[in-house]
């Protein structure tokens, strides 16, 4: 079975709205002999929830197993340690630590604190990490986007908004459970081998992160204004379809 990894938010949907060609070439791909495993940054939805929302969206049965998130990549990081730890995000990440059977803990008790995207955030809590990684505690963000799309036009602040000012303050960098970081090509190389391909929308984190893994990078222009040079991915495409017509040309044989 030939292997696209796709990303999801700005690539098959918009908030909960599907994009336009989507449904039918997965499908198209499907016969094709393609499988599809679904990539995102989101840290706020856990993978059942997002396994819902694209069954919901598709029409298609999707395995749990072919979603990778950076809550997957959490839950595969603590899986063999007893550490103490501190979130700073969302109550469902602070729930889904919960059901990892990790207690958590004040920020001055901790071991590891992890840093998710919260609607605000303020100087205090830049400091107050800050001041905990000069200590010599593991500081690790959910993941670095600096946006994520609402819809075409319109973005909000992402993690990475708050990872960058610690990063500023401490004078160095922050490690990820986010594409396109070690931790998570790491953890795609060793699950799935044999990607061909990566379609997403973003150069930061969906190009980088084909060339982390040895895959094809198939850019979509359907949301993001990119941070870095387009040029960097292998294809360019206005959409999802477009990009998925090229894969099974391309790979055919």
């Amino acid at each position: 079975m030939k292997i696209i990894a796709t990303d999801l938010d700005g690539t098959l949907y918009l908030q909960s709205k599907i994009i336009p060609g989507v449904k039918d070439s997965i499908y198209k791909a499907e016969k094709n002999n393609f499988k599809f495993i679904f990539i995102t940054n989101n840290s706020s939805e856990t993978p059942y929830q997002i396994k819902n929302k694209l069954e919901n969206m598709l029409s298609y049965k999707i395995n749990l197993n072919d979603i990778v998130s950076p809550l997957v990549i959490l839950k595969n990081y603590l899986k063999n340690l007893d550490r103490k730890i501190y979130v700073h995000g969302s109550s469902i990440l602070q729930e889904y630590v919960t059901t990892l059977s990790t207690k958590l803990f004040p920020i001055d008790q901790s071991e590891i604190i992890l840093i998710g995207r919260t609607e605000s955030y303020s100087r205090y809590d830049v400091e107050i990490i800050a001041d905990a990684f000069n200590k010599g505690i593991d500081v690790i963000a959910m993941n670095k986007d600096l946006t994520f799309p609402i819809n075409n036009l319109e973005f909000k602040d992402g993690n990475g908004a708050i990872v960058r000012e610690i990063e500023n303050l401490v004078g160095s960098s922050i490690k990820s459970f986010g594409k396109p970081d070690s931790f998570y090509s790491g953890y795609l190389l060793k699950q799935f081998p044999k990607i061909l391909a990566v379609i997403g929308d973003r150069v930061d984190t969906d190009v980088l992160l084909a060339k982390e893994i040895d895959a094809k990078s198939y850019l979509v222009k359907s949301s993001i204004n990119n941070y870095l040079d387009e040029d960097l991915s292998d294809f360019k495409f206005d959409t999802f379809s477009q990009s998925v017509s090229s894969i099974i040309e391309n790979f055919k044989n």
